[in-house]
């Protein structure tokens, strides 16, 4: 059963993204959504925080739960009413820490994707982005907060010149027939201007590459930016992109954009979906 995941916390979980969602389900038919929450409460969760520390009354703790589930209740329903009947809505809640409750999830209920929202603030979805992104085994998308769904129509991988040489995580990209844009950029980001002065090996790369994508319609874009993430926002943002994917592994964009200030990754920077590929 094709089957999507959507870690939420039910207090700040914007309901643009259970729209977005639901039209995300439609476009690809999903037969079943799974909305999992946390219940995770460290210690200082159970504390007031006074110069006494004092603990919090279970009945409070009690009643914030109860709270939660209600409002997870009201997404799931609100998810439910758009999707229709056909489509399978369920509820999902772990003890667990949030990376731990996902990775549990991702184990039992066995999904295609793992759909996040990133409100660039400091709640425990957008915190966690990198975390889930590098441990999920299955696909992720990163949907940026109050975003609309558009159909996608065109998408762009950006690589960097040594993503060149292992070409073949593009392979990834061929696992899902439905999802299919008209037009696919590949966007390779070089300061050093390694496409000006073509080796062989570039050559035999952009052979693989044609291989591997003969079945799209594809291009493939060259920038110098000296900011390789202001070369691929800009592009993204002036060449009518709808969805930027990242390659799996070490040559992803995205895994050296990791190693920088949050604030400096793709997904922060974009206003845009992005897909980080397994």
């Amino acid at each position: 059963m094709r089957t999507l995941l959507i870690p939420v916390d039910a207090n700040t979980t914007y309901l643009t993204l259970i729209d977005y969602a639901a039209a995300w389900v439609k476009k690809y038919e999903y037969q079943r959504v799974v909305l999992l929450q946390s219940l995770y409460e460290n210690v200082f969760s159970t504390m007031a925080m006074s110069a006494d520390f004092v603990a919090v009354h279970p009945d409070n703790i009690s009643q914030h739960r109860e709270n939660v589930m209600w409002k997870l209740n009201d997404l799931a329903q609100a998810l439910q009413r758009i999707v229709g009947a056909s489509v399978e809505v369920t509820m999902a809640w772990s003890e667990l820490p949030l990376l731990r409750a996902i990775m549990d999830a991702i184990h039992t209920e066995n999904p295609q994707l793992v759909m996040l929202e990133n409100k660039n603030s400091d709640d425990i979805i957008s915190t966690s982005l990198i975390a889930i992104a590098k441990a999920s085994p299955v696909r992720v998308l990163v949907v940026p907060a109050g975003m609309a769904y558009q159909p996608v129509e065109k998408a762009m991988i950006p690589v960097d010149f040594k993503a060149l040489q292992t070409l073949d995580k593009i392979k990834h990209f061929q696992h899902t027939p439905l999802w299919v844009p008209s037009e696919l950029v590949i966007l390779n980001v070089d300061p050093q201007q390694h496409y000006q002065h073509p080796t062989e090996e570039f050559n035999t790369a952009m052979e693989k590459l044609k291989s591997y994508l003969h079945k799209y319609n594809f291009h493939v874009e060259f920038r110098d930016d000296e900011d390789i993430i202001s070369g691929i926002v800009d592009y993204a943002h002036n060449g009518s992109i709808q969805l930027i994917v990242a390659l799996p592994g070490k040559h992803s964009f995205l895994y050296t954009l990791t190693h920088k200030s949050i604030s400096e990754g793709i997904y922060k920077a974009a206003q845009l979906p992005v897909m980080i590929l397994k």
